[in-house]
């Protein structure tokens, strides 16, 4: 192989590396915040809480900012619908981090009445003075058939705090998920471009084409507060990326 071409690809790698790292980074934290939030309940919802008790109304995706910002106000808000034919009063109770506070948290009740077939949105604000453990927003809103009942349904989600020269959050967002998608693309360009591709090469480049899609998706879990997909993309990116490398070394343990 000539220099130009092993430079080409040297320079390929760079820029993926670079890019996935960028999503990589940002989604991890992510993650990181939402898992968090699993052990945000407080008492005594953590011990009365029952899956199997009757609700009268539904309780939809609890939708929160990804990421916040010095000075930045962000809205937690969840959605709440009516499935029956007769009016209902649904019992919202939201637990929202706050240092200083019981247990690090601020405690709400809301009963909404609803129509028939009728939805309503709730919304809490959110800002830096809800940032417990140095970095993390964490919320977890209860559903109850009544004020006095324990909690039936439950949500949550972690908005992770980010501090990058100044920038908004939706510019992080750009930099390191936009930008991050799209400079894997252009590194698994660069390495697929003018060239006749070798066993070894189309193996490289299905490897950073799976890592790559286990990235997407998990960006998409990140946006859509989907913990769960976003740990198993991760696990699995990181099965692929080490399996991999393991056979690699058994190529160049053979061929030695």
């Amino acid at each position: 192989m000539n220099k130009k071409k092993s430079f080409l690809l040297i320079i390929s790698l760079v820029v993926y590396i670079i890019g996935i790292s960028f999503s990589l980074a940002l989604n991890t934290f992510v993650l990181w915040a939402n898992l968090e939030g699993q052990s945000f309940w407080g008492y005594p919802e953590a011990l009365t809480y029952n899956s199997e008790l009757t609700t009268e109304a539904r309780l939809a995706r609890l939708n929160c900012p990804v990421i916040l910002t010095p000075g930045e106000t962000g809205t937690i808000n969840v959605r709440v619908r009516n499935p029956q034919d007769a009016p209902i009063e649904a019992w919202i109770s939201a637990h929202i981090s706050r240092p200083g506070e019981t247990e690090n948290m601020i405690r709400e009740m809301r009963g909404v009445p609803l129509a028939p077939r009728e939805s309503a949105t709730l919304s809490w604000e959110v800002t830096q003075e809800n940032v417990v453990n140095d970095r993390m927003v964490l919320a977890r809103v209860f559903l109850r058939l009544t004020e006095r009942h324990p909690p039936a349904r439950t949500k949550h989600c972690g908005i992770m705090t980010v501090d990058l020269w100044n920038l908004s959050s939706q510019s992080i967002l750009m930099i390191s998920l936009g930008g991050g998608h799209l400079l894997q693309v252009g590194g698994i360009g660069l390495w697929s471009w003018g060239q006749q591709l070798g066993k070894q090469k189309r193996l490289t480049r299905n490897v950073l084409i799976a890592a790559s899609l286990l990235s997407l998706a998990m960006t998409w879990g990140t946006l859509s507060h989907n913990w769960i997909l976003s740990l198993i993309s991760l696990m699995l990116g990181l099965l692929i990326v080490f399996t991999s490398i393991s056979y690699s070394l058994g190529i160049t343990d053979r061929a030695n």
